[in-house]
């Protein structure tokens, strides 16, 4: 607003020495009133615009001032953390493959045909052997079977309950049980009374 009156006064105060005569300037002669009241005029509309731009100054100075608008700086949102980087790590080398040579079928062996169960052999029936007591004796053997045994003289023996001290006298040489005594002729056992005799299967007995 200073400047604004400071700039009304600067302004009148050129009007007024523009209007001041000077030494050179001829002697005016006095004006009439219809010039004085002219030369008033812009005197007057001068004034009348300054008191306007005082007024208009004063009503501005009256108003009060607006609030100072408090603009609230919105805080800048933080800086979104850069990502870290991703690490891609290599994928795990795949464990070495194996390869496990297939090992062929085996063959089968050709089926061997089932052994046929060979039926056993039934044993010989074994001639139960007769009762040393029961055996014929030497004379009540055919006559054709007496003529083929050797012919031997018995002397004489001793029996025991014991086998093995049994003995005979027979052709005067001792003999025991088992023992061959003339070709194919066979003492085959000492009885308390007789000797049994085997020749070639045909037994029969000798009285001592």
């Amino acid at each position: 607003m200073s400047y604004i009156l400071e700039a009304l006064k600067k302004a009148q105060a050129e009007r007024q020495l523009g209007n001041a005569p000077t030494i050179h300037a001829p002697q005016a002669s006095t004006p009439a009133p219809a010039a004085a009241a002219a030369s008033r005029k812009p005197l007057f509309v001068g004034l009348g615009a300054g008191a306007l731009v005082v007024v208009a100054g004063v009503l501005v100075l009256g108003r009060p001032a607006p609030a100072p608008q408090t603009v609230a700086q919105r805080a800048p949102a933080p800086a979104a953390p850069a990502p870290e980087p991703l690490v891609v790590s290599a994928p795990p080398a795949p464990p070495p493959v194996t390869v496990r040579e297939r090992a062929p079928a085996p063959t089968p062996a050709p089926s061997r045909p089932a052994p046929v169960p060979v039926p056993a052999a039934a044993p010989a029936p074994v001639a139960k052997a007769a009762p040393e007591d029961s055996l014929p004796f030497l004379q009540q053997l055919p006559d054709a079977q007496q003529r083929d045994i050797p012919r031997v003289t018995f002397g004489g023996y001793m029996y025991s309950a014991n086998a093995a001290d049994r003995l005979l006298i027979v052709d005067k040489a001792l003999r025991h049980e088992g023992e061959e005594v003339a070709p194919g002729l066979v003492l085959e056992k000492l009885l308390p009374k007789a000797a049994v005799m085997n020749f070639r299967g045909i037994r029969y007995r000798v009285a001592y």
